[in-house]
């Protein structure tokens, strides 16, 4: 009798409100975008942490390391196409209260870490390449002025802000309309790497240092940039010809999947793309995008190596990670659009190489919106957050009020991401920098999870499963989700491990511990208290586990 009085309750409603408007070509689209062909730590992090490792080697094994991963989206998302992705795939199968758990701790609030992120990206490798490139090419002081104010705590913070709220603005106005503006951004960013990639591929090694320094000078900085820089570094400890590493090149794969284990992100808005429950859509849309982007990226580092020299790579590697301050320009970390704008010293370069990435730094932003409002909508629509969360615009067919929440929770997060540091208790700092790849950690124990639910998919969700059209695949007899979902768990739980025991990857000071559990900690209470009250309130939200979210 409880329970026939408690199921018609189950869902704040019956319908999501949203709709479909992106197609499969737009989802392909949406995950290359988020992967990000902009990030750039894996080519200065790198040198600059692991001595003697193959960035090209290191990047390819972290999509090889993926693949498994991403198929297990590809199962799941063809058994429950709906919004919500991972919290949606971990709740019905491993249960609410780890779906909730993982997937609030590890993405709703860490991703806030990428809003930030998103607008130090817009400052740091979008705005002030343009000024400083503008201003080598025109002599203008005023420009390189405004270059460096980019770089500052006030530059990026102002910038961040900014970029979150033009973002919100655009998709309380709708999705359909993100989705038209998707279609600009991808042309243009196209543009701006294949022009990068082209200068890079077509300079003569031997001219590499003549150019930096001759921009260098123009700018106001020194004319004799590149010897002061290897100067400086090697100054500084840095082995500028250090033999190879295995385990360098294997620690690289981390970093790389900084990039690569968002292939799976359009799972979070699959109750908005048309053919969401296809197989052959969703390998599309899924593994396509990260094989592309994954070739991409390591074709970057091949031709960054080739022509700047793997020497001068280190030197490179030296700014960001020894922070010798020769090695920059402006304030400037070596990132490849800046050293391919200064190589180039063309205003028109210059422009087309910065528009992608400032046009790629705000999708970022965009992107951390989508899938995290789309989660926090199923959330609500399971009774684990307010009702009013779940709220979706009947005209607009977007959760406006998500949306502004997840605004407004970010700004805090980007104030601390350009101003907080603390005593790391030998004579130094740790600043809320160092927890750049938590994010990575964070968002990669949630796509473990998932991995694990693909696996389990057969066996704790079998009608699911067996009405799904990846029931059909099998190996010797075992259904290939589980097969793909064991070995993705294996290799996401690999960089996990990597994440919290070694140094170079910046997880491992008492700050870094503190918010991992600090978060993890508050998301299970939250589950908790909810759980309670609403059961003492009549309301059993187990049910909802059992039951395919509403469309």
């Amino acid at each position: 009798m409880a329970a026939a009085t408690t199921m018609p309750e189950v869902f704040v409603r019956k319908s999501s409100g949203l709709v479909r408007v992106m197609s499969a070509r737009s989802a392909f689209v949406y995950n290359v975008l988020t992967m990000g062909l902009i990030f750039p730590w894996t080519y200065l992090w790198a040198p600059g942490a692991l001595p003697g490792g193959q960035l090209v080697w290191g990047i390819l094994l972290a999509m090889v390391l993926e693949i498994p991963i991403a198929l297990a989206y590809v199962w799941l998302s063809t058994a429950l196409p709906r919004s919500g992705g991972d919290y949606v795939f971990q709740s019905r199968v491993l249960g609410g209260g780890i779906g909730f758990t993982l997937v609030f701790s590890g993405f709703v609030i860490w991703i806030l870490q990428w809003v930030a992120l998103s607008g130090w990206l817009l400052s740091a490798l979008g705005f002030a390449p343009l000024f400083l490139g503008l201003g080598a090419a025109t002599g203008s002081a005023a420009f390189v002025d405004i270059a460096t104010w980019f770089t500052t705590g006030t530059g990026i913070v102002v910038t961040s802000i900014g970029n979150a709220l033009v973002a919100m603005l655009i998709l309380t106005s709708g999705f359909k309309n993100y989705v038209r503006l998707q279609k600009v951004m991808w042309i243009a960013i196209l543009l701006s790497f294949g022009t990068m990639l082209f200068v890079l591929a077509t300079t003569v090694a031997a001219d590499v240092p003549g150019r930096l320094d001759a921009f260098s000078a123009a700018i106001g900085g020194s004319g004799t940039f590149t010897a002061d820089a290897i100067a400086a570094a090697q100054g500084a400890g840095v082995d500028l010809n250090p033999p190879f590493s295995l385990l360098a090149t294997l620690l690289i794969a981390p970093i790389a999947w900084t990039s690569l284990q968002w292939a799976t992100y359009s799972a979070q808005q699959n109750g908005e793309i048309k053919s969401a429950g296809s197989f052959k859509d969703q390998l599309f849309i899924i593994v396509g995008s990260l094989v592309l982007t994954g070739v991409l990226l390591a074709l970057l580092a091949f031709v960054l190596e080739r022509a700047v020299g793997t020497e001068f790579l280190y030197v490179a590697g030296s700014g960001y990670w020894s922070l010798v301050g020769e090695a920059s320009l402006a304030g400037s970390y070596l990132w490849p659009n800046i050293i391919a704008t200064a190589i180039a010293n063309n205003p028109i370069v210059t422009i087309v190489i910065a528009l992608g990435f400032i046009l790629n730094a705000h999708q970022i932003v965009h992107n951390c919106y989508i899938g995290m409002t789309r989660v926090m909508v199923a959330m609500s629509l399971d009774r684990l957050l307010p009702e009013m969360v779940s709220r979706v615009s009947d005209r607009l067919h977007t959760p406006v009020n998500a949306h502004v929440i997840y605004f407004v929770a970010s700004l805090p997060v980007i104030w601390l991401y350009s101003n907080y540091s603390v005593d790391d208790g030998a004579g130094g700092t740790t600043t809320w920098t160092s927890l750049t790849l938590g994010v990575t950690f964070a968002c990669g124990y949630v796509f473990v999870g998932t991995a694990i639910a693909g696996a389990l998919l057969p066996f704790r969700a079998k009608a699911l499963y067996e009405a799904s059209p990846g029931a059909a695949y099998k190996f010797m007899g075992v259904p290939l989700v589980t097969i793909v979902g064991t070995v993705g768990a294996i290799a996401g739980g690999y960089f996990i491990y990597l994440f919290l025991t070694n140094s170079t990857l910046g997880l491992t000071s008492e700050l870094a511990y503190q918010v991992v559990a600090g978060v993890l900690l508050f998301s299970l209470g939250w589950y908790l208290v909810t759980y309670f009250v609403r059961r003492s309130s009549g309301i059993n939200v187990d049910y909802a586990f059992k039951e395919i979210p509403p469309e």
